[in-house]
């Protein structure tokens, strides 16, 4: 029978002890039907999503330089195995190479693209069955959600990758290491707590590639807490609220109240998130997607007098006209509407060298001007408000204007039919039709009791690296 919503724990116990209560219950098997199949989705995006990632030279050069070690857990594309901890930061370092993770638009961040390599790994290296892998997935997804929601957020400056979802991931190590055991999984989350990293968002935002490290070295980090907890270290009681709270949580009053309530709802969370549609920063996807519905052909450059955009805070920052590389182009607002009007859609070419380097899309973005609405400031962030008004050299103009979620976000999201291939097309992309088929299947027999046949089916993937 179908449980209706996520356990909930006794009340008057601390944080971490909470937490741990309510993701030792969890088991994937009796959750609704809508939780297991967005659980099977996320692993699926985010194997694919780190097979597009291999695919660019960078990646490939660092993935080499730290496939250094033996051990049992897979590493994509790898024909040897690695020690835990690396195999999660080998799997976890291409996925948000192309800006294309997933995410939780409330509590702004990314939790599966943590969380799935780190319990893959762990899950791998202890024998773990399909059921109780999938099942710690879903617990360190809900644990580190119901986190990001009680912090409001991060601190200005810092990004969210390795902060708060890093706390899920190791709870969801320590689910699969321990059985599902509350002690265990709530000494992860204290223990991760104690070692609180605040990423540099600066360093995200305007395009630098050692972001390309951020989510790999908290994979790693997330695994080597599940397992110093599962082996018994135990951090102070309350760090989470003490220590990580403090330097973390944009808004720490009231966060132990906010976490108490959220651990005691009776919502599921992975259903509320995103797998995203374009290879852009999220914060930008409402304008994506309004230029989405203006590009029903691509535009020549000459044909465009000027393009205005209005939308919320957080997203008219991004407003740089000369990205300086291609990661820096996936965080501007200019060149995503450029690209997306000029070429018809960012999904093929959008953010290549070749564009970056030429004449058409550059000659655009520098007549996209971005503009901050306040107006729209209040539908963030349960939205992405954004309008875009696109003023032709004929003297006519298209508007179109794009509020609440963004396409491929919430309940919904695997059923947009973008999304709903996403994982099919990076992957054959990346390995070929029958990699791609061999993934899928693999993720479709984590719901079978018995060995997982998913490390082999990495392993052998031939992932079309850069020469």
């Amino acid at each position: 029978m179908e449980s209706a919503s996520p356990p909930v724990p006794k009340a008057g116990a601390g944080l971490a002890a909470r937490l741990g209560t309510f993701a030792a219950s969890i088991r994937e098997p009796a959750a609704p039907d809508a939780v297991r199949h967005r659980v099977r989705a996320l692993v699926a995006d985010v194997v694919a999503t780190a097979a597009a990632g291999l695919t660019r030279p960078d990646i490939a050069v660092l993935q080499a330089t730290y496939a250094i070690g033996a051990g049992p857990s897979s590493v994509l594309g790898r024909r040897t195995g690695f020690p835990p901890a690396q195999a999660a930061f080998l799997n976890a370092m291409p996925v948000a190479r192309e800006q294309l993770q997933d995410g939780h638009r409330r509590a702004r961040g990314h939790p599966a693209s943590h969380v799935v390599p780190a319990v893959l790994a762990a899950a791998e290296a202890c024998g773990a069955d399909g059921p109780a892998t999938l099942s710690a997935v879903l617990a360190g997804y809900e644990t580190g959600v119901r986190i990001g929601l009680a912090m409001g957020g991060t601190p200005a400056g810092v990004h969210d990758i390795g902060t708060w979802a890093t706390l899920g991931a190791a709870a969801g190590v320590a689910h699969v290491l321990s059985g599902g055991d509350a002690e265990t999984i709530a000494a992860a989350i204290d223990s991760c707590a104690a070692l609180t990293t605040v990423p540099d968002a600066a360093g995200v935002f305007d395009g630098w590639t050692s972001q390309n490290l951020y989510l790999a070295c908290a994979a790693q980090t997330a695994v080597i807490h599940g397992q110093a907890a599962a082996a018994g270290l135990r951090a102070q009681p309350g760090t989470l609220e003490r220590h990580f709270a403090r330097w973390v949580a944009a808004d720490q009053g009231g966060f132990s109240e906010r976490l108490s309530a959220l651990v005691a709802a009776d919502d599921w969370t992975i259903t509320q998130g995103y797998l995203k549609r374009h290879p852009t920063c999220a914060l930008l996807h409402g304008v994506n997607d309004a230029v989405e519905d203006l590009a029903t052909r691509p535009y020549r450059p000459e044909e465009i007098a000027a393009v205005t955009v209005r939308t919320y805070a957080a997203a008219a920052a991004f407003d740089d006209v000369l990205p300086r590389s291609e990661m820096a182009a996936r965080f501007s607002i200019p060149w995503s509407v450029a690209a997306g009007l000029v070429l018809g859609t960012l999904r093929t070419h959008a953010f290549e060298s070749g564009t970056l380097r030429g004449t058409a899309v550059r000659d655009l973005a520098a007549r996209v001007r971005v503009e901050h609405d306040p107006s729209l400031d209040a539908g963030y962030p349960a939205g992405r408000p954004a309008t875009v008004t696109v003023r032709f050299t004929d003297g006519t103009q298209l508007t179109a204007s794009r509020d609440g979620a963004p396409r491929g976000d919430g309940p919904d999201a695997v059923d947009d039919p973008v999304v709903g291939r996403k994982a099919a097309t990076l992957l054959t992309d990346a390995v070929g039709e029958s990699g791609a088929r061999a993934v899928l299947a693999a993720v479709a027999s984590l719901g079978q009791d018995g060995p997982i046949p998913f490390g082999l089916v990495l392993r052998t993937l031939d992932v079309r690296r850069p020469s």
